[in-house]
Protein backbone atom coordinates (compact mmCIF):
# COMPACT_ATOMS: atom_id res chain seq x y z
CA UNK A 1 0.00 0.00 0.00
CA UNK A 2 1.53 3.42 -1.00
CA UNK A 3 1.50 6.62 1.24
CA UNK A 4 -1.38 8.21 -1.04
CA UNK A 5 -3.32 5.25 -1.29
CA UNK A 6 -3.37 4.45 2.86
CA UNK A 7 -3.74 8.42 3.38
CA UNK A 8 -7.01 8.28 1.07
CA UNK A 9 -8.25 5.82 3.06
CA UNK A 10 -7.80 6.75 6.31
CA UNK A 11 -9.44 10.14 5.42
CA UNK A 12 -11.89 9.05 4.25
CA UNK A 13 -12.73 6.25 7.25
CA UNK A 14 -12.34 8.76 9.75
CA UNK A 15 -15.04 10.52 7.67
CA UNK A 16 -17.52 8.06 8.03
CA UNK A 17 -16.55 6.09 11.35
CA UNK A 18 -17.06 9.46 13.82
CA UNK A 19 -21.04 9.83 12.57
CA UNK A 20 -23.41 9.68 15.48
CA UNK A 21 -24.98 6.30 14.47
CA UNK A 22 -26.48 3.78 16.82
CA UNK A 23 -23.24 2.24 18.39
CA UNK A 24 -21.71 5.53 18.61
CA UNK A 25 -24.43 7.17 20.55
CA UNK A 26 -24.80 3.77 22.93
CA UNK A 27 -20.94 4.49 23.35
CA UNK A 28 -21.69 8.16 24.56
CA UNK A 29 -24.79 6.82 26.54
CA UNK A 30 -22.91 4.26 28.03
CA UNK A 31 -19.85 6.10 29.08
CA UNK A 32 -21.96 9.23 30.42
CA UNK A 33 -24.45 6.48 32.15
CA UNK A 34 -22.01 4.25 33.63
CA UNK A 35 -18.33 5.12 33.29
CA UNK A 36 -15.62 3.92 30.96
CA UNK A 37 -14.34 1.36 33.45
CA UNK A 38 -18.18 -0.82 32.87
CA UNK A 39 -18.62 0.25 29.10
CA UNK A 40 -15.46 -1.33 27.69
CA UNK A 41 -16.80 -5.07 27.72
CA UNK A 42 -19.81 -3.63 25.66
CA UNK A 43 -17.06 -1.75 23.61
CA UNK A 44 -14.40 -4.62 23.09
CA UNK A 45 -17.80 -6.56 21.77
CA UNK A 46 -18.44 -4.30 19.43
CA UNK A 47 -15.61 -3.89 17.89
CA UNK A 48 -14.32 -7.37 18.06
CA UNK A 49 -17.91 -8.11 16.31
CA UNK A 50 -17.02 -5.31 13.44
CA UNK A 51 -13.96 -6.92 13.02
CA UNK A 52 -15.80 -10.17 11.86
CA UNK A 53 -18.38 -8.72 10.16
CA UNK A 54 -15.62 -6.28 7.96
CA UNK A 55 -13.26 -9.67 6.96
CA UNK A 56 -17.54 -11.31 6.30
CA UNK A 57 -17.78 -7.92 3.85
CA UNK A 58 -14.42 -8.47 2.41
CA UNK A 59 -14.64 -12.13 1.66
CA UNK A 60 -18.46 -11.97 0.31
CA UNK A 61 -20.86 -11.42 2.60
CA UNK A 62 -21.32 -7.99 0.24
CA UNK A 63 -22.38 -10.07 -2.58
CA UNK A 64 -24.99 -12.35 -0.32
CA UNK A 65 -26.88 -8.97 1.21
CA UNK A 66 -27.03 -7.63 -2.48
CA UNK A 67 -28.41 -10.81 -4.10
CA UNK A 68 -30.82 -11.56 -1.28
CA UNK A 69 -31.87 -7.97 -0.56
CA UNK A 70 -34.26 -9.70 2.49
CA UNK A 71 -31.66 -10.56 4.58
CA UNK A 72 -30.23 -6.63 4.80
CA UNK A 73 -34.19 -5.75 5.16
CA UNK A 74 -34.24 -8.48 8.14
CA UNK A 75 -31.28 -7.09 9.91
CA UNK A 76 -32.10 -4.09 9.62
CA UNK A 77 -35.55 -3.99 10.88
CA UNK A 78 -34.08 -6.58 13.98
CA UNK A 79 -31.35 -3.75 14.67
CA UNK A 80 -33.98 -0.95 14.69
CA UNK A 81 -36.05 -3.18 17.18
CA UNK A 82 -33.05 -3.16 19.37
CA UNK A 83 -32.49 0.27 19.64
CA UNK A 84 -36.05 0.59 20.51
CA UNK A 85 -35.93 -1.52 23.30
CA UNK A 86 -32.61 -0.13 24.32
CA UNK A 87 -34.40 3.35 23.96
CA UNK A 88 -37.02 2.28 26.36
CA UNK A 89 -34.49 0.89 28.93
CA UNK A 90 -32.48 4.28 28.96
CA UNK A 91 -36.59 5.84 29.08
CA UNK A 92 -36.51 3.83 32.44
CA UNK A 93 -33.73 5.21 33.98
CA UNK A 94 -35.36 8.61 33.47
CA UNK A 95 -37.85 7.37 35.87
CA UNK A 96 -36.56 4.98 37.74
CA UNK A 97 -33.24 5.16 40.41
CA UNK A 98 -30.45 4.57 38.56
CA UNK A 99 -29.61 1.30 39.96
CA UNK A 100 -32.12 0.15 38.50
CA UNK A 101 -30.55 -0.36 34.81
CA UNK A 102 -27.43 -2.43 34.28
CA UNK A 103 -24.03 -1.25 31.97
CA UNK A 104 -24.32 -2.30 28.86
CA UNK A 105 -23.09 -5.77 28.64
CA UNK A 106 -20.25 -8.02 26.16
CA UNK A 107 -23.47 -9.92 24.74
CA UNK A 108 -25.48 -6.50 24.21
CA UNK A 109 -22.05 -5.43 22.01
CA UNK A 110 -22.80 -8.51 19.93
CA UNK A 111 -26.11 -8.10 19.39
CA UNK A 112 -25.99 -4.26 18.46
CA UNK A 113 -23.22 -4.58 16.12
CA UNK A 114 -24.49 -7.82 14.52
CA UNK A 115 -28.05 -5.51 13.99
CA UNK A 116 -26.19 -2.62 13.05
CA UNK A 117 -26.97 -2.67 9.66
CA UNK A 118 -25.35 1.00 9.27
CA UNK A 119 -22.04 -0.41 10.24
CA UNK A 120 -21.91 -2.50 6.98
CA UNK A 121 -22.15 -0.17 4.40
CA UNK A 122 -18.97 1.24 6.12
CA UNK A 123 -16.32 -2.10 5.14
CA UNK A 124 -18.50 -2.38 2.01
CA UNK A 125 -17.28 1.45 0.80
CA UNK A 126 -14.15 0.71 1.75
CA UNK A 127 -13.61 -2.38 0.34
CA UNK A 128 -15.56 -1.04 -3.05
CA UNK A 129 -12.38 1.97 -3.11
CA UNK A 130 -10.10 0.88 -2.05
CA UNK A 131 -9.77 -2.95 -2.46
CA UNK A 132 -7.60 -4.56 -5.30
CA UNK A 133 -7.89 -7.62 -6.21
CA UNK A 134 -4.12 -7.72 -7.90
CA UNK A 135 -2.63 -7.26 -4.25
CA UNK A 136 -4.35 -10.66 -2.74
CA UNK A 137 -6.65 -11.83 0.06
CA UNK A 138 -3.61 -10.33 2.52
CA UNK A 139 -5.01 -6.45 1.38
CA UNK A 140 -8.47 -7.81 3.14
CA UNK A 141 -6.80 -8.07 6.41
CA UNK A 142 -4.67 -4.99 6.33
CA UNK A 143 -7.82 -2.76 5.20
CA UNK A 144 -9.77 -4.86 8.13
CA UNK A 145 -7.45 -4.18 10.66
CA UNK A 146 -6.86 -0.57 9.47
CA UNK A 147 -10.36 0.03 9.98
CA UNK A 148 -10.51 -1.67 13.77
CA UNK A 149 -7.53 0.80 14.65
CA UNK A 150 -10.28 3.31 13.80
CA UNK A 151 -12.95 1.83 15.22
CA UNK A 152 -11.36 0.80 18.38
CA UNK A 153 -10.32 4.97 18.88
CA UNK A 154 -13.18 6.69 17.48
CA UNK A 155 -15.53 4.73 19.48
CA UNK A 156 -13.33 5.08 22.93
CA UNK A 157 -13.55 9.00 21.93
CA UNK A 158 -17.31 8.95 22.03
CA UNK A 159 -17.02 7.09 25.38
CA UNK A 160 -15.10 9.42 26.80
CA UNK A 161 -17.67 12.22 25.42
CA UNK A 162 -20.10 10.38 26.59
CA UNK A 163 -18.13 10.12 30.36
CA UNK A 164 -17.32 14.22 30.69
CA UNK A 165 -20.48 14.77 29.89
CA UNK A 166 -21.80 12.52 33.02
CA UNK A 167 -19.46 15.22 35.13
CA UNK A 168 -21.92 17.83 34.34
CA UNK A 169 -25.03 15.87 35.14
CA UNK A 170 -23.99 14.34 38.91
CA UNK A 171 -27.36 15.47 40.78
CA UNK A 172 -30.04 12.47 40.49
CA UNK A 173 -32.36 15.31 39.01
CA UNK A 174 -30.09 15.46 35.84
CA UNK A 175 -29.16 11.97 35.69
CA UNK A 176 -33.02 11.63 35.21
CA UNK A 177 -32.73 14.16 32.43
CA UNK A 178 -29.96 12.25 30.91
CA UNK A 179 -31.98 9.46 30.65
CA UNK A 180 -34.51 10.59 28.65
CA UNK A 181 -32.10 13.15 26.33
CA UNK A 182 -30.53 9.44 25.93
CA UNK A 183 -33.64 7.67 25.64
CA UNK A 184 -34.72 10.05 23.00
CA UNK A 185 -31.25 9.87 20.75
CA UNK A 186 -32.23 6.33 20.46
CA UNK A 187 -35.57 6.58 19.95
CA UNK A 188 -35.22 9.30 17.27
CA UNK A 189 -32.06 6.90 15.56
CA UNK A 190 -34.03 3.89 15.45
CA UNK A 191 -36.96 5.49 14.00
CA UNK A 192 -34.64 7.24 11.34
CA UNK A 193 -32.76 4.00 10.36
CA UNK A 194 -36.54 2.17 10.12
CA UNK A 195 -37.96 5.06 7.08
CA UNK A 196 -33.94 4.77 5.29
Amino acid sequence: MDLYFLTLLLVTLLLIIPSPGPANILYAVSGSSFGVKKTVPFWLATNITSLFQTLSVGFGLNLVMQTNPEVAIIVKYLGVGFLFYLAYKFFKMSVDAKTSIKPLTFKDGIIIEILNAKYLMIPSIMFSQFYRPSDGYGQIFILSFVLLAITLTTSMTWILGGNTFASFVSDEKRQKHQGTFFGSLLFITAIWLAIN
